[in-house]
């Protein structure tokens, strides 16, 4: 197990050797359990009381984003301590990354929100997605397929309340999609990408694990 707790961040190195080997061969892993439950539980809260606005990728697709500090700068802080970015160099073998940026998205069904196939850019060297979704959803999978022959790679559904999932990005050789979400209950994750730069705004701040809302759990 890979967890991401209120005080420290656990690796078993079994499972991060299963992962390694995991990844090679799929370009993608999922990472079961990533945050603990009473992260995930301030996290409920906060997406309970905060505000989510439209908002449109051109040529990808539309999604509703979350605007609450507390909630994204747990998760941002969290998933940037060096360990935990040394884990991800680790599985994906992908080298030197020094930050992860993202935001929490939600897929609502039959609301037109989606996301069609896409090669990210931006200097992203491994996405990640890690799912916020305490009910569960239904449809939503990640699909991941080469680009010039369109032959599928992989199809998740990764349905388990705090579970991540890792996969390659390759503007040239690589696309991804997320497929519609149905049924009653919304998709709600973390997603965006690991990069290599020369520095890490999220660990300069001066920001610490409490005012980032890390002990706001206990």
């Amino acid at each position: 197990m890979i967890q991401i707790q209120k005080s420290k961040v656990i690796a078993d190195p079994e499972d991060v050797e299963r992962w390694k080997g995991e990844f090679s061969a799929r370009n993608c892993v999922v990472l079961p359990k990533l945050l603990e439950p009473p992260l995930l539980d301030f996290l409920f809260e906060r997406f309970q009381r905060g505000l989510w606005r439209d908002s449109v990728n051109e040529g990808v697709g539309r999604e509703v984003v979350l605007f609450d500090a507390a909630a994204i700068g747990l998760l941002h802080f969290g998933v940037n301590t060096p360990f935990f970015l040394n884990i991800v160099q680790e599985i994906t073998g992908c080298g030197r990354l020094t930050r992860f940026e993202g935001r929490v998205y939600r897929f609502v069904p039959n609301s037109g929100h989606h996301a069609d196939w896409h090669a990210d850019g931006d200097n992203g060297l491994i996405g990640m997605s890690l799912n916020l979704s305490q009910r569960g959803y239904q449809g939503g999978l990640f699909q991941l397929r080469e680009t010039q022959t369109e032959r599928m790679l992989a199809e998740i559904a990764n349905t388990g309340w705090g579970d991540a999932m890792l996969f390659r990005i390759s503007k040239q050789q690589l696309q991804h999609r997320v497929t519609d979400v149905v049924g009653d209950e919304p998709k709600t994750a973390f997603a965006g990408w690991f990069k290599s730069e020369d520095r890490n705004p999220f660990r300069e701040t001066g920001v610490s694990s409490e005012r980032a809302g890390l002990v706001a759990t206990s």
